[in-house]
C-alpha cells in the first residue's frame, strides 16, 4: 500500500465523490489526502474478511465492492455492493467491533483507506463530518428497506427487474459486470430461474446478455415499469 499519489495531487475523485468530504474547503481537503492509503485490488481479490478487526474506512475510488457472507456449507449470499463514492467501515469509529461481512472485488478496484484513529480526529475537529455519515447512513437505511421489498416479492419476474433497476441507477451505468449465478444469490433465485427470467426480458428487448458476465439494459425505463 502507498499514500494514493491522485490524493497527493488533489486530483482525486475520492473525496469530492464521497458525500461525508464534499462540504470541506480546499484547505481541509488537503489535510484529508494526506491521511489516504491506496490499494490496488485485482478481480476476486479479498479486502477483509468476516470477523476481521473494524479499524479502518474504506473508500470505493473505482470499480466495484461487493460484501458478502457464506452459509455453513460455503454458500455465497451477496449482502450488497458498493460503487465508486461508497465507503465501509464508519461503524467501527463509534465502538470497538468485527466486521461482519466479507469485501472482495467484483472487478479491478481502487481502495483508498483511512485509519480510523485519524479519522476519529477529523471527525472532532469538524463535527460536520459526523452528520455528513450520519446521512449516508440514513441513505444506505433506505437502500436496504428497498432491498428488503425487493426479496418480499412474490413475483420472480419484478424482483428479477427492481434488482437490475436498482444496480444500474447505482453503479451509473446501463453496462452490468454480473453473472447470471451473482444475481441469483442476491435475490435468492436459483441460476437457472434467472437464465429464464433474462432470456424472456431479452427477447422483449429490455436488455441484452453479453457473455457470462455481462447484461447491458437496452430499455431502463420499461425496466422500471416492471419493477415498480
Amino acid at each position: 500500500m502507498m499514500q494514493c499519489s491522485a490524493c497527493a495531487n488533489g486530483t482525486s475523485p475520492c473525496l469530492h465523490n464521497v458525500p461525508i468530504f464534499q462540504h470541506l474547503d480546499p484547505t481541509e481537503i488537503k489535510r484529508v489526502q494526506k491521511l489516504i492509503i491506496q490499494r490496488e485490488l485485482e478481480a476476486n481479490e479479498v479486502l477483509f474478511h468476516e470477523g476481521d478487526a473494524c479499524v479502518n474506512l474504506y473508500i470505493v475510488r473505482t470499480g466495484s465492492l461487493k460484501l458478502v457472507r457464506y452459509s455453513n456449507d460455503g454458500k455465497e449470499f451477496l449482502l450488497d455492493t458498493l460503487f465508486p463514492g461508497d465507503f465501509y467501515g464508519s461503524d467501527g469509529l463509534f465502538a470497538p467491533g468485527t466486521v461482519q461481512e466479507s469485501a472482495i472485488a467484483e472487478q479491478k478496484c481502487g481502495i483508498c483507506t483511512i485509519q480510523g484513529k485519524e479519522l476519529k480526529l477529523l471527525m472532532l475537529s469538524d463535527p460536520s463530518i459526523s452528520l455528513k455519515v450520519m446521512e449516508y447512513f440514513n441513505t444506505k437505511l433506505e437502500q436496504y428497506r428497498q432491498q428488503l421489498e425487493m426479496l418480499s416479492t412474490k413475483d420472480v419476474t419484478k424482483r428479477l427487474c427492481m434488482y437490475l433497476y436498482q444496480r444500474s441507477t447505482r453503479s451509473a451505468s446501463l453496462e452490468l459486470l454480473l453473472s447470471q449465478e451473482d444475481i441469483g444469490n442476491a435475490i435468492h433465485l436459483t441460476k437457472e430461474t434467472v437464465n429464464r427470467k433474462l432470456s424472456v426480458l431479452q427477447e422483449q428487448g429490455m436488455l441484452r446478455i453479453a457473455g457470462k458476465k455481462k447484461i447491458i439494459i437496452l430499455d431502463l425505463d420499461t425496466l422500471k415499469e416492471l419493477a415498480f
